[in-house]
């Protein structure tokens, strides 16, 4: 069920059942690709986050193209349900799986737009299953580094830091409001839109049975897919397509320069030119923005992922 806030945006909501069993909300918006003529956008998200909440970004690229917002499971409106974090190969089975599904529908494989672990979890379906999408946008995929790669040790401490925080995550709220005001009051998210704030609270929260609101993802699941993000094989992946172009989605990656006085995740903002290097892919850096950047520069950052999805081919354009 699309949450209130969002209900008269014109979703429509299909249910795809996985191949253990399990139905995943899809929330569509905009014209089909029989109608429009460009491809359809999977919009993911991540930990703790749920994709309704990036307006900006649905709502701009739904003007000429259908989104696809997927929520994980155990997130928004694929909450319902968990009480155990998913491993992280089921997650990316559901992500080729969704894949699979809008790529037979269309005709033509979709692309796709995706703030941090759904970037990572891309890769994992991509190295299980091979390419999947058309062109992929990722916004600071969590990608930590393996091995003796330069911070890998620091990037798992602070992968692990985060997996124990969530724990002790506050979870229950007394209105939506409530839990908006922490990111308006927090100078570490003065960077959100203005209305940012509200709709991450409408998308991540529910009903709590006791009377106001918790969150969606419960914190003992959200603290699991911090410690279940792993790169196995990812650096590898990564360091063939760069030798062998269309062996994974041609893609763009999105990092931010921090603001002034922000120290908060600087693990992703670091390894995002790493991991582009690595596979060999564009990179775009935008100054003065955090790990919220789907909230931040959301009309920006649709109209770079639209412009790179829409880009001809290097072969097409040399015809």
């Amino acid at each position: 069920m699309i949450p209130d806030a969002f209900a008269d945006a014109g979703f429509t909501v299909e249910r795809l059942v996985m191949d253990d069993g399990v139905a995943l909300t899809l929330a569509r918006i905009g014209p089909r690709y029989a109608e429009s003529g460009r491809r359809p956008v999977i919009l993911g998200h991540g930990v703790g986050f749920a994709t309704l909440a990036y307006r900006g970004l649905w709502q701009t690229l739904s003007r000429d193209r259908e989104v696809v917002a997927v929520d994980l499971r155990g997130h928004g409106l694929n909450a319902a349900g968990i009480d155990a974090t998913p491993p992280q190969a089921r997650l990316a089975a559901d992500q080729a799986a969704i894949a699979r599904h809008l790529a037979a529908e269309a005709g033509t494989p979709p692309d796709a737009l995706f703030h941090s672990y759904s970037g990572v979890l891309s890769l994992h379906a991509e190295q299980a299953e091979g390419r999947l999408y058309h062109r992929r946008v990722f916004m600071e995929p969590p990608l930590i580094p393996a091995g003796e790669m330069e911070g890998a040790t620091e990037a798992a401490a602070g992968r692990d830091f985060m997996a124990e925080r969530m724990k002790r995550r506050r979870d229950r709220f007394a209105s939506l409001e409530d839990f908006a005001r922490i990111f308006r009051e927090r100078p570490e998210f003065a960077w959100m839109e203005p209305g940012a704030p509200d709709d991450l609270a409408a998308a991540v929260l529910v009903p709590a049975e006791e009377g106001g609101f918790r969150l969606a993802c419960a914190p003992a699941v959200e603290s699991g897919f911090y410690s279940g993000n792993t790169p196995e094989g990812l650096w590898d992946l990564l360091a063939r397509a760069k030798r062998a172009p269309g062996l994974v989605a041609p893609s763009l990656m999105i990092a931010g320069r921090r603001p002034a006085g922000i120290t908060a995740d600087p693990f992703t903002a670091a390894i995002t030119p790493v991991a582009a290097r690595a596979g060999g892919f564009d990179l775009l850096q935008l100054a003065d923005i955090t790990h919220m950047l789907p909230m931040e520069r959301s009309a920006f950052i649709a109209a770079a992922a639209t412009a790179f999805f829409d880009e001809p081919a290097r072969e097409e354009s040399a015809t």
